[in-house]
Order: structure tokens, then C-alpha cells, then sequence
């Protein structure tokens, strides 16, 4: 961007006639200016404000694409770069800009054969210098362009990124003032009242393949749910708006549909709601094992959530209630623990157990009695129950059972 482009000297008798217009630079550089303002309003505006600041952009102009033309070296387009680039953040149109070169370019022409007669210029050098004309034209034109592109990249970085630090402060809780609040998802494209959720999403891969973000949004709005995503290290977490309570079983059923493993907030109305929503969603997420998939409404398994909210002291419990189990070699304690998942959900029926497991029965008994050697811990006793469904649970929880 800026470099110079190849060029050619114009034929003598062209030099002479640019020579003469340079000489009389001034002049050309007030007529130039007046005729902006008169075609483009963006310039009369220009023109009331800075009347010498669009004078001495033209002469710059006028001035560099005139010794372009006698000297044949290249068109350095930095000019013009500069021009878009300040244009485009001042919110000037590309179409004022590239406008305002046509009309450049047409008052060269016609001032450098107003200065010329029959005589001293061709029909042939006619074409010539109008060919000379418009492909300067058309140069200029196009670093005007991409300098607008350059600043639009620009203003959607930023964009991007202020979306984003608001996002995080409504998820975040850095919102507390009802107005703010109400500024807030007004900027991101959601309503300042109705009924919302809030989703923690985390993909899962599957053959090499995953769902991501893209499609869950895409499947929303094909169902006219608007919703606004954060992308994080661990997942993402979109705030979702339902039209009623009875569509939040519908949503789930949507998200159930891709590979993915999701928590869910329960429904809830007031603004103030979204910071603690965002945690109970992510919360219902890590209720899934690593790895598996499904959609997890936060309260579902009331045991699990509560595991799923304090994972510290859920490791806390396996080590006091399984740490014989988990001293075993690999293999035995597999078996054991699963023998207690099967347990638990065929509940606590050994021959259902059994069926689960495809064991006899009585295989399964010797394996309890064995966990509750172990772990001094009884099986009919409805609180020792309740403390190795806690263990368990914050067992399928980690992502590496049993380990330290």
C-alpha cells in the first residue's frame, strides 16, 4: 500500500500544457476547491469549517499528480491512503471520496485542453492524455478503497472487542445500575425485558468433528431465539432469550439435538439474575463427565449439582470415603467403582446390578461386601449411602477417576 506505479513521461507538447497548469498552481488548486464544494455536500461542509485545509489538499494533489505526468516516475499513492484513511474515521461516505476524484480528474482534463488548441494537440494525444487522466483516476480510486477497508478491519476490531468487555461485565456481575444494565443488552441486540437463560456450552469432538458455537446460534435463529455468545478457554456461554417459560423445554431439546455437552439456568426475568444464572449454567455443565454429552438443566440431580459447585471438597469426600478403594491396582478399583455405579443406578437391586454388569448376582454382593470393607462404610445404612453417592459422583466428575 503507497507504493509508486509505473509510469511513462506524457508526449512534449502534453508536458507543456501540464508544465503551464503547475505554474498557475494556486489558481487551480482555489477552482478545484470551489467546484468540490458546489458538487459534493461532504466538502461544502469541509469547506465552512477548514476552507484552507480542502485548498491545500487539493494544491498537494494537484501539485503531485501533475509532476507524476512530466517526470513519468511512479504514482505514489500515500496521498490518497492518508486522504481515505482520515475521510473513513471521520465518517465521510467512500462515495463523497471517490466522487470528489472523478470530479478532480475531469477538471484536469478539460483545464489542460481549455489551455491547449488545435494545433498544439492531436485528436490522437487527446485520447492519450485522457487515458493518462482516468487510469490516475482510477489508481487513486483504489487506495481510497482499501484505505476505507483498512479502517472498517479496524473499527470492527474494536467493536468486537467493546462487545465483548460488555458481554463480560453483564456475565460478570459488573452491572449492577438497572440503567446500565438496560444500555447493556440493548447494545448486544437482546431485549430489555423478557424471559432469558442462560447457556454454558462446551464441545465435544466427535471422529475428528465438532459443533461449535456457529451452529448452536444458527439453529437459534432459525428459531427466532436471539441470543449473544462469549467464546472462552473452556467453552462458551450465551444469554438466550425465550419467549415463554414452556420454550425453555424446547431449547433444550435443540441443544440436545448437537454434539454437545451443555448446562442450562433456569428461566428468569430480571436483569440483575445474569451473573448468578451464568454460574448455575456452568455449574449444570460440569455435571456432565468429561467427554460425554447432553444437555444438564442446573438442579436436575440436586447431589450432583451440589458436587458439580464445590469440586474441591468433592475431592475432599472421595478421599475420606474411597481412599481404600482408590489404593487398589487400576483394574480392581475399575471394577469395584463400576460395580458401585451399576449399584446405584439399578437402585440397589443386586440382581438388577447383576443384569447391568452381566454378572451373577452373587458376584455382585461379594464386590459391595468387598467396598464396604474397604471403605468402612455400610450399605443399608441411609448415611453412609449418601456418603459414597457424593464420593461417586465427584469421582465421574474428574476426569481422571481415582487419581490425585
Amino acid at each position: 500500500m503507497g507504493a509508486p506505479t509505473v509510469a511513462s513521461p506524457v508526449p512534449r507538447e502534453q508536458r507543456e500544457l501540464v508544465r503551464a497548469m503547475l505554474a498557475r498552481l494556486p489558481e487551480f488548486s482555489d477552482r478545484l476547491a470551489k467546484l468540490l464544494t458546489e458538487e459534493e455536500e461532504f466538502y461544502r461542509r469541509v469547506d465552512n469549517v477548514a476552507p484552507e485545509e480542502l485548498r491545500r489538499v487539493c494544491r498537494a494533489n494537484l501539485e503531485r499528480a501533475l509532476n507524476s505526468f512530466i517526470e513519468g516516475r511512479g504514482l505514489a499513492l500515500d496521498a490518497a491512503r492518508k486522504t481515505g484513511l482520515a475521510q473513513a474515521r471521520q465518517g465521510i461516505p467512500l462515495s463523497a471520496g471517490l466522487r470528489a476524484f472523478r470530479i478532480g480528474g475531469t477538471f484536469v482534463y478539460e483545464t489542460l485542453l481549455g489551455q491547449a488548441g488545435p494545433v498544439v494537440i492531436t485528436s490522437a494525444q487527446t485520447v492519450e492524455l485522457s487515458s493518462c487522466v482516468w487510469k490516475t483516476i482510477d489508481l487513486y480510486s483504489d487506495a481510497l478503497a482499501n484505505a476505507y477497508n483498512e479502517v472498517a478491519r479496524e473499527t470492527s476490531q474494536e467493536n468486537g472487542r467493546a462487545r465483548l468487555h460488555l458481554l463480560d461485565s453483564l456475565l460478570q456481575g459488573r452491572l449492577s445500575n438497572q440503567l446500565e444494565l438496560e444500555d447493556a443488552v440493548r447494545a448486544l441486540g437482546l431485549p430489555t425485558a423478557g424471559t432469558f437463560v442462560v447457556v454454558a456450552v462446551e464441545n465435544v469432538t466427535r471422529g475428528g468433528e465438532s459443533d461449535g458455537r456457529d451452529s448452536v446460534e444458527t439453529l437459534l435463529l432459525a428459531r427466532r431465539w436471539r441470543s449473544v455468545w462469549r467464546p472462552g478457554g473452556d467453552g462458551e456461554t450465551g444469554i438466550v432469550v425465550v419467549d415463554r417459560t414452556e420454550d425453555v423445554h424446547r431449547l433444550r431439546e435443540v441443544l440436545g439435538s448437537k454434539s454437545l455437552a451443555a448446562g442450562m439456568s433456569r428461566p428468569f426475568t430480571a436483569l440483575t439474575e445474569i451473573p448468578g444464572a451464568t454460574q448455575r449454567a456452568r455449574v449444570a455443565r460440569r455435571t456432565l463427565s468429561p467427554g460425554s454429552t447432553g444437555v444438564i438443566v442446573f438442579g436436575d440431580s440436586p447431589v450432583t449439582t451440589l458436587v458439580a459447585s464445590a469440586p474441591a471438597m468433592g475431592r475432599d469426600v472421595v478421599r475420606s470415603v474411597l481412599s481404600g478403594v482408590l489404593q487398589l491396582a487400576q483394574a480392581e478399583r475399575k471394577v469395584l467403582l463400576d460395580t458401585l455405579f451399576a449399584w446405584f443406578a439399578g437402585h440397589g437391586s443386586a440382581k438388577e446390578t447383576a443384569d447391568r454388569l452381566f454378572v451373577h448376582p452373587n458376584t455382585v454382593r461379594y464386590r459391595l461386601r468387598r467396598v464396604q470393607d474397604l471403605t468402612k462404610r455400610d450399605l443399608t445404612d441411609p448415611a453412609d449411602i449418601g456418603e459414597l453417592y457424593v464420593a461417586l459422583e465427584s469421582v465421574r466428575l474428574e476426569a481422571e477417576p481415582g487419581t490425585n
